[in-house]
C-alpha cells in the first residue's frame, strides 16, 4: 500500500468514527431537544453553537482545498 492509499484510509477510518471516538450520529441520537440552545453551566458554548463552528469549519476547509487563490 503506497503513502496515498495509507492516508485515503486513515482519512476513511477517521470519520467513520474509529480511533476510540464516538460518530456524529452516536453522539446526536438521543441529545434533548429543548437543550440545543442552552449553555450549559461552566460552559462557554451550546451544543448548537458547537454544531454550527463545526459546519463553518468544514466549509472553510473544503473552500481552501477547493480555491487555489
Amino acid at each position: 500500500m503506497d503513502n496515498d492509499q495509507f492516508l485515503r484510509k486513515h482519512v476513511l477510518e477517521l470519520l467513520d468514527g474509529g480511533h476510540g471516538h464516538a460518530t456524529f450520529d452516536q453522539v446526536i441520537k438521543d441529545f434533548p431537544a429543548k437543550f440545543r440552545g442552552e449553555i450549559p453551566n461552566g460552559l462557554p458554548h451550546s451544543a448548537w453553537m458547537l454544531l454550527e463552528h463545526i459546519r463553518i469549519a468544514q466549509w472553510d476547509i473544503l473552500d481552501f482545498s477547493r480555491n487555489p487563490k
